[in-house]
């Protein structure tokens, strides 16, 4: 069996000695996501489940709108606070208080090696990074989950990725995956597992922005090995008591790619979709912005504040582009702070808001006009995903945002 195929096996509520593609697998669930959005759900807010099976499980998350942008909103997150109360959940991260959930996950030690997390949200994939099972799951199966600890999962075919080599220091992980997909496509319903040497060279920053991007490849799970790299990490957070999965050594994959990283430069997704849509900036001449936007689940670390503030450092934004940064969760914005990111970025011009999804929903912090035409390095780029459906959505890495708000037109370099 492959990685994805033992955990699935492992959290099994029935005794099973093997898992293949096609089957369906009823599991116990490590840990339940609740975020804000589910407030908008009225079968959830008016009717939630009596108790939770664990409430030491159960983690509500408010991310997507920090703070509530109109007052409809914050009536509906108000009782997810009641609820969060009634239940009695220690893991409760309000306003001020988190983050965005993928992110505030790894930094609480809830993705622990070979478990299973299931959340609210699409880009749950993101847990991968971690040697994890992360699903996003609609509202309705959320409360079952709540109610029983218990979820199914249907098995997909998993296709195998090698990375060798390493990056330039011009080139990124969004970079890595936009050559992914630009080379593998569309996998409604198959799964990712990564392998190869150059995997080493992958901090863990990179390997969340790789998993948390393959939502966009419709993959269901995203998965990387257990090495040093996250056992150093992981001992860092003071997370111990680990249980890796390693796939077994015949294990059979659907198909194998070889990606070399060094042969991998600047790239940029086009407007409206990703897929067929992804072109390396080399190669897209000179494409005039007004809206560069830092931040989400994919690209909205330290790492990526660290690289924006390197190229705005004694530089100006562009006098017709409006900059907007939004760190991930608390604990980023604070190191940022203390390592003088945030000064740099805001001296260049730019804003840094409060940790929020934000502007990559078009919740707020930066909707998009008609006119606007904006490089981002958030997760989505179809119609109207940041706001107005006229809107132009392009999207890059953190550096290249950050280039092409100096430049005023898009920039790899």
């Amino acid at each position: 069996m492959n990685t994805i195929e033992k955990i699935l096996k492992n959290h099994s509520i029935d005794e099973i000695h093997n898992v293949s593609p096609g089957d369906i697998v009823t599991v116990n669930v490590d840990k339940a996501i609740i975020v804000d959005m589910a407030a908008l759900h009225p079968e959830f807010i008016n009717n939630p489940p009596l108790k939770p099976f664990d409430n030491d499980k159960i983690a509500i998350i408010f991310d997507h709108f920090v703070p509530p942008p109109n007052i409809e909103i914050a009536n509906r997150v108000d009782k997810l606070r009641k609820l969060a109360r009634l239940w009695n959940i220690k893991d409760f991260y309000d306003v001020g208080r988190g983050g965005i959930s993928h992110v505030l996950s790894s930094e609480k030690g809830w993705l622990k090696p070979g478990s299973i997390i299931a959340n609210t949200d699409s880009h749950t994939i993101s847990t991968g990074a971690f040697n994890v099972l992360g699903r996003g799951l609609g509202t309705p199966e959320l409360m079952g989950i709540i109610a029983t600890g218990k979820t199914w999962f249907m098995v997909g075919n998993t296709i195998n990725i090698n990375f060798e080599d390493k990056l330039s220091e011009k080139s990124s992980a969004k970079d890595v995956f936009f050559s992914m997909v630009k080379l593998v496509g569309d996998i409604p319903n198959d799964n990712i597992e990564f392998h190869g040497d150059g995997i080493k060279h992958l901090d863990m920053d990179q390997r969340s922005s790789i998993s948390t991007m393959c939502a966009e490849m419709s993959a269901e799970f995203a998965i990387f090995p257990f090495d040093g790299i996250l056992g150093n990490y992981l001992e860092s957070h003071n997370i111990h008591n680990v249980n890796p999965v390693y796939p077994d050594k015949d294990a059979e994959y659907s198909r194998t790619y070889d990606i070399d990283l060094k042969n991998i430069e600047p790239m940029v997704a086009f407007p409206d979709r990703i897929i067929n849509n992804v072109k390396p900036i080399s190669e897209i001449g000179k494409i005039e912005i007004n809206v560069a936007v830092v931040g989400s689940c994919a690209n909205g670390r330290i790492s990526d504040l660290k690289d924006i503030a390197k190229v705005l450092k004694n530089k100006k934004v562009n006098k017709n582009v409006r900059f907007i940064v939004t760190p991930a969760t608390m604990d980023i914005y604070d190191e940022a702070l203390r390592l003088g990111y945030i000064s740099d970025i805001v001296e260049s011009g730019a804003i840094v808001t409060n940790p929020t999804c934000g502007a990559c929903l078009g919740g707020h912090m930066g909707v998009s006009s008609e006119n606007d035409v904006i490089i981002s390095s958030t997760t989505r780029n179809f119609k109207g995903r940041m706001g107005s459906p006229g809107s132009k959505i392009y999207l890059g890495s953190s550096r290249t945002v950050a280039l092409s708000a100096v430049n005023g037109y898009i920039s790899g370099e």
